[in-house]
């Protein structure tokens, strides 16, 4: 699947709801797994309680019993219906790293529809603790 598809894809999913104390829906995360399969999560946030559209595609993919992230994109529209490609978050960032240690070679990060890098490229210090006397 293209960048372009993928973030069709998320952005399909993003209808927000306004909430006392949040907003839910106004992100929308694609991601395709390892095995070739589809999935999709958007974000939801209640007061204090954020739960990015990321870790709910990626909780899918777990309970699915898979662990391994190929592509994956997360997006925002504005008002006027403009999307935009944000990078995901440092949580994200991590949690994809932590539920398989391979995804930081193999992940592609969709950052544009034309512009892709791996996980590794957005962590780049992961490893930082290693390199200690």
């Amino acid at each position: 699947m293209t960048n372009k598809e993928l973030i069709k894809k998320a952005a399909a999913l993003i209808k927000p709801k306004k909430m006392k104390d949040g907003l839910c829906a106004d992100v929308g995360c694609a991601l395709i797994s390892e095995k070739g399969k589809l999935y999709l999560g958007v974000c939801a946030a209640t007061g204090s309680n954020v739960i990015c559209a990321e870790r709910v595609a990626i909780g899918a993919m777990i309970t699915n019993g898979e662990y391994k992230i190929k592509k994956i994109v997360g997006v925002w529209k504005n008002e006027n219906g403009d999307v935009f490609v944000p990078p995901p978050c440092g949580n994200c960032r991590q949690f994809m790293r932590e539920i398989d240690e391979t995804n930081l070679e193999n992940t592609e990060v969709v950052l544009d529809k034309d512009k892709s890098v791996k996980l590794k490229e957005l962590l780049p210090y992961y490893d930082w603790w290693k390199k200690q006397g």
